[in-house]
């Protein structure tokens, strides 16, 4: 069939069968043959295998194809993706008649074949292996057809592309291709990442700002972004903020800041969940900044540390016009937390209450009693009637991760009738603990003062002793001197003749 009337027909033909994966894959499936003899007799008998070759979308988009194989090293395939395929009924392609249908055929955006306002159905559809590690996957079949091809399923951050419609046998070049290469294009979109920044919060009732960082995906073009969004459900154990405390920045795909002006989304706290959705004018800006990296901050204060580690995972939600809709989780980030218990004791191992502590986070505070740590308002914990002090909620690790931090910690005031023990004297500064993750994983520490020394008192048989016998001894001596002088006066004045000799001897 050579007329005039026939090669307007076949270029139809290639429009509709190849420029929607052009349009909406960056892939052409057909270069039209102007000379394709396509009556009915000379359509070539089976079988026919289609072989589909799936591929990321390139910065550049996508390059036409003839149904031929082409070389696409310099291009990453998608493994894992799975397509089916049906014959489109009442196209019957070995008649005149089948042809010229053909050449009206599109696709609409609800997935469904149609020719002005007619709708066609297809056939069973079949479920095709899923691509392998080049991207590839094939079909075979002996029944010559208009055939649409529907990805069903998609790697996690891999958009699912439209449907498009080939024919099999493909008329190509004055001859006809039985062997016919497709390579349909799909944005692969890096998963949304989540991470924590809890600078500067050491106690549970702290603030701490949980981060997604969220790539706009390359959309092929005919194929804009219509909804963007990012939920975050937060956990119980944390206070979720005002939605005017929720940070949109954006950055191009070069790290240059893109303004985001405030109508270009909306942002709602209900109970526990956060969400930013794009509005039609962020749509747009999304739209004409492929790869910019959209960048959602949200504050929470701690409330409880629970079992020691609070989990968070947000969800990326991207809608496109081809009837696509992706949801693609984060990685989960973990903020942790530990408890410290201290028991307070005498030597006898006595519980003592009323002893007061201080948490610093270096030893420089410590000494200086300065910037202690608050945990849910308090900075001074004392022990109570069982001598147990209970200092719930430090922070185990920075942003979740990496080594265990060590505290310090200084007993500031000892019970009456105790001293400070040693270990944990501002002087030294304090008691190095490490904390770790989680509520049990610390051992309890025992502190023990020691009692105050008593008053000296006077040693029995000591120097004191003697000094009262020694004076009572020389007071004895004085008094019997006194009464023998006093005795010899009286007997001289009687004149006793004793005396007299002894006093003329004298």
């Amino acid at each position: 069939m050579n007329s005039n009337h026939s090669r307007p027909r076949l270029r139809q033909l290639t429009a509709i069968v190849g420029a929607g994966a052009l349009a909406l894959l960056g892939v052409a499936v057909i270069a039209a043959p102007a000379q394709a003899d396509t009556t009915g007799g000379n359509v070539p008998a089976g079988p026919y295998n289609l072989t589909i070759t799936k591929l990321q979308n390139p910065v550049t988009g996508g390059t036409a194809t003839n149904g031929t194989q082409q070389n696409v090293s310099a291009l990453t395939p998608i493994p894992g993706v799975v397509f089916s395929i049906a014959p489109v009924n009442g196209v019957d392609l070995t008649t005149p008649a089948g042809w010229t249908t053909a050449s009206g055929l599109t696709v609409n955006a609800a997935g469904q074949v149609v020719n002005g306002g007619t709708t066609y159905t297809t056939g069973t559809p079949t479920a095709l292996t899923a691509t392998n590690a080049s991207g590839v996957t094939t079909y075979s079949t002996s029944t010559p057809a208009v055939y649409e091809v529907t990805e069903t399923s998609a790697p996690a951050g891999v958009q699912l592309g439209a449907p498009f419609l080939v024919t099999l046998p493909l008329p190509q070049s004055n001859n006809w291709l039985t062997n016919v290469y497709v390579y349909p294009k799909n944005t692969v979109q890096n998963a949304p990442v989540k991470t924590v920044n809890d600078t500067g919060a050491y106690g549970v009732g702290a603030s701490i700002t949980w981060t997604i960082n969220s790539t706009v995906p390359n959309q092929t073009p005919g194929n804009p972004i219509t909804g963007y969004s990012i939920t975050d459900a937060l956990d119980a154990r944390l206070t979720p903020p005002a939605a005017s405390a929720v940070t949109v920045t954006a950055k191009t795909s070069t790290g240059a800041a893109l303004t985001i002006p405030a109508a270009d989304y909306t942002t709602t706290v209900t109970g526990q969940t956060v969400s930013v959705v794009f509005t039609a004018a962020g749509l747009t800006l999304l739209n004409a900044n492929p790869s910019a990296v959209i960048t959602v901050g949200i504050p929470t204060v701690v409330a409880s540390d629970g079992n020691g580690t609070i989990p968070n995972t947000a969800n990326q939600l991207i809608n496109t016009q081809n009837g696509s809709s992706t949801t693609t989780p984060t990685n989960t980030a973990n903020d942790t937390w530990g408890n410290v218990t201290l028991h307070k004791v005498d030597p006898n191992g006595t519980a003592l209450s009323g002893a007061q502590f201080q948490v610093f986070t270096n030893k420089a505070d410590a000494q200086a009693l300065t910037n202690p740590v608050s945990v849910s308002g308090a900075t001074t914990f004392t022990s109570d009637t069982s001598g147990n002090v209970a200092i719930n909620g430090l922070k185990a690790q920075n942003n979740g991760t990496g080594a265990n931090l060590t505290y310090y910690i200084v007993e500031t005031k000892a019970p009456a009738g105790y001293v400070i023990a040693t270990a944990f004297q501002q002087s030294t500064g304090g008691y190095a603990e490490t904390v770790a993750p989680g509520t049990s994983a610390n051992a309890t520490i025992t502190v023990t003062d020691p009692q105050v020394a008593p008053v000296a008192l006077p040693l029995t048989g000591s120097t004191g002793t003697a000094i009262f016998i020694g004076g009572g001894l020389t007071l004895a001596a004085i008094a019997v001197a006194a009464g023998l002088l006093l005795v010899r006066r009286r007997r001289a004045e009687a004149g006793d003749p004793v005396l007299l000799d002894e006093a003329a001897q004298q």
